[in-house]
């Protein structure tokens, strides 16, 4: 049975000339009678490296390999709105524009190495985060600001901004946080490190083949404590059907998206249990509001269109009826997980209203062109479902939507489209920063990439720029209700609900990954049923 498959010793563990042997399983290690666990997943991402292969599918397996400085604390918080120490033990800003990290001591790489201050200045240097080309560009966006990183002794880092920031601490709660090892990183070069990770984690990936699987083995030396489990394989298993029969035949100890349509038969099955959560994820689309590359004559650079598409769609409606009261449709950008942020009463300047979407219709310049939506198959549960009542509430007001379901984002990226699938995390860094700023700025991939889709606004990149600078609580809130307001006068997307993810567990476990995308098997999260 697969998780009964054998793996491969640290003892007997190289991974990469010229770099340190793996450590030395503990003496224990013969009789070590923690359990082997599988975890039957829908995919994998082809990379390892926790910034360049920043996914949901990647954040199932990197969680573990890797450590970051500052943690959220989702053991005491459910939203992880507070942090926690890390591998920084403490911090503090000795100048308005400098943050100092105080690192916790006696933590070991996976191949034994001593992690300091090197290998943290490396993580977040301007050669792999922030310069003009760096090693790991998807990083940039939330190294941003960040202008300077010095070691003070091996413990202590300094990090520079460019401007006062009283919340850029926050931001080393994400994938920017994690620390690798200077030395193999530099030995291997980034593609293979993406292969053959080495963290600072509780295990340590033996096996990777980003097709199939990947495998890990506890790191006994964990700073943290030993792992609860032996070893964890993620195992591609594509069809629901296929990964629940492996889990009620004891293949699977755990899978992932339960539909919600089989969730009584997995609850009335006996040894498994139901885990189901929101997380800080909203499924959207984007509007292309963009006259590039064959699109000349794209209807959607009418703002009028975009908002009578918007007033159209009942999305309140559609989320009850596909999710049955599991989660919710959200105002743009007002996320319970934005903390003192959050307003419960605010509402959408273009919320359900047909009435209002007829008018928008009739002021613009809509000839009854079909608008081609692209979206990548079973991705985001419950999206095609609700993709295909939107087509005919758009119908219904005189609007044609094609669906166009393709295999993968490489395929939705393709041009020409008018819309395109996506969802963006909400994950709180202090402030609204993610997605409002992040994720429609000026350098985020919805402005930069080949599969761009806006433009800001003159008004946004100003509000932006007082959202970053905003060094009181009243002041970044007026900046970020700004940033709304700029965001909906353009409208060029618009979000669906807050995600949920779902798995199924052996009852041989209790597990709670609470509202993080990460799945994490630590003993904080797992415990082994006597």
């Amino acid at each position: 049975m697969l998780k009964r498959r054998t793996l491969l010793t640290t003892a007997m563990l190289a991974l990469g000339a010229g770099v340190s042997p793996l450590a030395t399983a503990p003496a224990f290690a013969q009789e070590d009678t923690r359990p082997d666990f599988a975890f039957a997943v829908d995919n994998l991402w082809s990379t390892l490296d926790p910034v360049i292969g920043l996914s949901t599918t990647g954040g199932r397996v990197y969680g573990n390999v890797f450590d970051t400085l500052v943690k959220r604390n989702y053991f005491e918080d459910p939203e992880g709105n507070t942090i926690i120490p890390g591998l920084a033990t403490s911090w503090e800003q000795v100048t308005p524009t400098t943050w100092r990290l105080h690192l916790r001591e006696g933590v070991t790489f996976q191949n034994g190495d001593p992690m300091t201050a090197e290998d943290v200045a490396f993580s977040l240097s301007e050669e792999r985060l922030w310069g003009e080309e760096p090693l790991a560009p998807r990083g940039k966006n939330y190294a941003r600001g960040l202008v300077g990183v010095t070691v003070v002794d091996d413990y202590t880092v300094d990090l520079e901004t460019a401007f006062p920031d009283p919340t850029f601490i926050n931001r080393l709660t994400t994938p920017i946080g994690y620390v690798l090892p200077k030395d193999y990183y530099e030995s291997v070069g980034t593609e293979a490190f993406g292969q053959k990770p080495i963290g600072t984690g509780p295990y340590m990936i033996t096996d990777f083949d980003p097709s199939d699987h990947a495998v890990a083995v506890a790191y006994d030396d964990y700073w943290d404590g030993a792992p609860p489990l032996k070893s964890v394989t993620w195992k591609i298993v594509p069809e629901f059907s296929t990964r629940y029969a492996g889990l009620v035949s004891g293949d699977y100890d755990l899978i992932m998206s339960v539909p919600i349509d089989q969730m009584d038969a997995v609850e009335a099955t006996d040894g498994i249990h139901l885990i189901v959560d929101q997380i800080g994820n909203y499924p959207m689309f984007a509007f292309n509001t963009l006259t590039i590359e064959g699109m000349d004559d794209n209807p959607l650079v009418d703002a009028n269109l975009r908002k009578a598409m918007v007033m159209a769609i009942d999305r309140d409606a559609i989320t009850e009826a596909l999710w049955n009261g599991m989660t919710f449709t959200p105002t743009p950008f007002n996320f319970p997980e934005y903390g003192p942020y959050f307003d419960p009463d605010r509402k959408a300047t273009y919320g359900y209203d047909p009435e209002r979407a007829a008018e928008f219709l009739e002021e613009s310049d809509y000839e009854g062109q079909t608008l081609t939506w692209n979206i990548v198959r079973g991705f985001y549960p419950n999206y095609e479902a609700a993709a295909e009542y939107m087509v005919e509430m758009w119908r219904d007001l005189g609007i044609n939507v094609e669906l166009n379901i393709v295999d993968n984002f490489s395929l939705a990226y393709q041009r020409p489209f008018h819309m395109l699938n996506m969802s963006m995390s909400s994950e709180f860094t202090g402030d609204p920063y993610r997605p409002l700023w992040l994720d429609w700025g000026p350098s985020s991939s919805r402005v930069t990439a080949a599969h761009r889709t806006w433009t800001p606004t003159e008004a946004f990149l100003e509000d932006g720029e007082r959202f970053e600078r905003a060094q009181t609580f009243e002041d970044k809130n007026a900046a970020y209700l700004d940033l709304v307001k700029d965001w909906e006068d353009v409208t060029p997307g618009m979000y669906l609900w807050r995600n949920v993810q779902t798995f199924a567990m052996s009852d041989k476990y209790e597990w709670d990954p609470g509202s993080s995308q990460l799945t994490i098997f630590t003993s904080d999260f797992l415990t082994i049923e006597p």
